[in-house]
């Protein structure tokens, strides 16, 4: 039997919002609460809950920023 990731077994996630200057470069790492402000703390939220306001954030930066789920 193989082993299941730990990237899929674990519940609990954070989301990383990279903002980004217009060459690309990073200019802050910051993180999203689960009301979707962003904030300088990280916050621990539900896989799908997380999933969802990080596809959101990143709609809403586009270009300008760079939304992963950790």
């Amino acid at each position: 039997m193989a082993a299941t990731p730990l990237s899929r077994s674990c519940p609990i996630r954070l989301i990383s919002v990279h903002l980004l200057d217009a060459a690309g470069q990073l200019l802050r790492a910051l993180f999203l609460d689960r009301e979707g402000h962003i904030t300088a703390q990280p916050h621990y939220l539900p896989r799908g809950e997380a999933l969802i306001l990080a596809a959101n954030q990143q709609r809403v930066l586009g270009a300008q920023g760079r939304v992963q789920v950790l």
